[in-house]
């Protein structure tokens, strides 16, 4: 339904403020564009020229060495230790692959249980178990986590031993493994506050008349929850995939092998050479230096996954925002 209707249009002062509307939004629209342009257009230019005050609008000799350099990392000089680009996105793709094939449908499944499955008083202390989890400082369980993750199942700085003996318990270390990232992410209090709102907006026939007719309840969750869930789940996948591929903290903690990091944490490394580059006190004499034009390039690099998985989901986010769990 439009704001003002087509009757109404042809009036002088409805014209001036839709005309002022437009011009404020487009107005939003361009200041939100404008970091992605000045990023894009820095990528392109040259040291030299990136550094030129004032700065220009289009580079004058627009080049592709920084995105060359990013897959090629033998061209960074003083660049120790770094993989091309390509190692960085696969391990940001196969961390996000894993917490959206694990995480959504164990959260799922817990929503659907605790809307569908129990009886009210238990549906209620249920609910607040899970919602309680988002009360918690993330940055309170990193310590419990950490040695949960190294000492498997024991969350102890060391090993007990066996009753009797001095033979510590079997125990495993997921450190420096992509389980180290995903298992955290198993469970997302969010994620099941939006599932569980759009779950009980789910009328009870529609089920009770599924079970009547013999479906089970992973029938019904498959054939007649899932369908009508569509759009929640494009939010919450996006939510998701968009959390993973931007984590920063918990990666740098658990991940110490350079072969195992994700691309956020590559653009933290970059930053890193920038600082402590040799070739960075003659950016000026250099006109084809690398320097701030390659942290940019990653910086696009880094935006198009999130870009592309907006453009994928479009449709059932917008779809999305309408639903009960959302508002």
């Amino acid at each position: 339904m439009p704001l003002i209707s087509k009757v109404g249009r042809g009036h002088t002062k409805v014209r001036i403020t839709l005309f002022l509307i437009t011009g404020v939004l487009w107005l939003g629209v361009g200041i939100h564009l404008f970091p992605v342009w000045f990023s894009f257009i820095s990528s392109i230019k040259s040291t030299w020229e990136l550094l030129r005050i004032p700065p220009t609008l289009w580079p004058e000799a627009p080049i592709l060495r920084p995105y060359i350099a990013l897959f090629h990392p033998e061209r960074l000089p003083h660049a120790t230790g770094l993989f091309p680009a390509w190692v960085y996105l696969k391990n940001s793709f196969i961390l996000c692959g894993g917490v959206i094939a694990l995480q959504i449908p164990i959260t799922a499944l817990a929503a659907y249980s605790v809307s569908k499955l129990h009886t009210p008083t238990l549906s209620r202390l249920l609910f607040l178990f899970f919602i309680s989890t988002l009360l918690i400082p993330y940055q309170i369980s990193f310590i419990p986590l950490f040695l949960l993750l190294k000492n498997f199942p024991f969350a102890f700085k060391s090993i007990p031993n066996i009753p009797f003996t001095n033979i510590p318990f079997p125990h495993y270390n997921f450190l420096n493994t992509y389980w180290a990232v995903i298992f955290p992410a198993l469970f997302s209090g969010f994620n099941f506050l939006l599932l569980k709102g759009h779950f009980d907006s789910i009328p009870d026939s529609l089920i009770n008349a599924a079970r009547l007719d013999g479906a089970s309840e992973v029938g019904i969750f498959s054939r007649i929850i899932l369908p009508l869930s569509k759009p929640v789940f494009a939010v919450v996948a996006y939510f998701t995939f968009s959390g993973v591929w931007n984590q920063f903290m918990w990666p740098l903690v658990v991940l110490t092998e350079e072969k195992m990091l994700p691309f956020s944490i590559y653009m933290y490394r970059l930053q890193m050479w920038m600082a402590g580059s040799e070739e960075q006190l003659g950016l000026l004499e250099h006109e084809w230096s690398l320097g701030w034009n390659v942290i940019m390039a990653a910086a696009i690099l880094q935006s198009i996954p999130v870009f592309i998985a907006f453009i994928i989901f479009r449709e059932q986010l917008m779809k999305g925002i309408k639903l009960r769990g959302f508002k």
